[in-house]
């Protein structure tokens, strides 16, 4: 009986291995995408306040610097916060209205996918928008 308990023993010791060799592949591709879904995740939050910041900014000036201002504030806003973009792209819409106008600013991310190549994943775009009202005061 005790040579049936080595044998098992001894048939056993390579199945380790084996299972490390066959799950490795896979807990690598687990850690992957966990890192791209941080940086879908990371980057989603960024464009919302990198749109609420422009917009802001963009609010208080004359209309015709307000593209020129959305842009440089919300590229410097993702810079400032790590950003996970690939490429960015910032667009401005005013309204017509004389007397209480608003502008809307959108920004578009394309997720940085940068090291997750495994995943075969294609460019995820994030787009985020944000209205205020134009500071007629000091919009000037």
């Amino acid at each position: 009986m005790a040579n049936t308990s080595h044998e098992r023993t001894a048939t056993n010791t390579g199945s380790v291995s084996v299972e490390m060799v066959l799950l490795t592949p896979v807990l690598v591709l687990l850690m992957v995408f966990v890192v791209f879904l941080g940086r879908a995740g990371g980057a989603n939050e960024q464009v919302r306040h990198a749109a609420d910041e422009a917009a802001r900014a963009a609010s208080l000036i004359a209309r015709p610097n307000m593209q020129a201002v959305a842009q440089l504030i919300a590229t410097a806003d993702l810079a400032a916060n790590g950003v996970n973009c690939a490429s960015t792209n910032v667009s401005v819409a005013v309204s017509n209205v004389v007397t209480a106008g608003s502008v809307t600013v959108t920004v578009s991310c394309v997720v940085n996918r940068q090291g997750t190549g495994l995943l075969g994943v294609v460019a995820r775009t994030i787009t985020a928008s944000s209205t205020e009202v134009i500071d007629r005061y000091r919009a000037g």
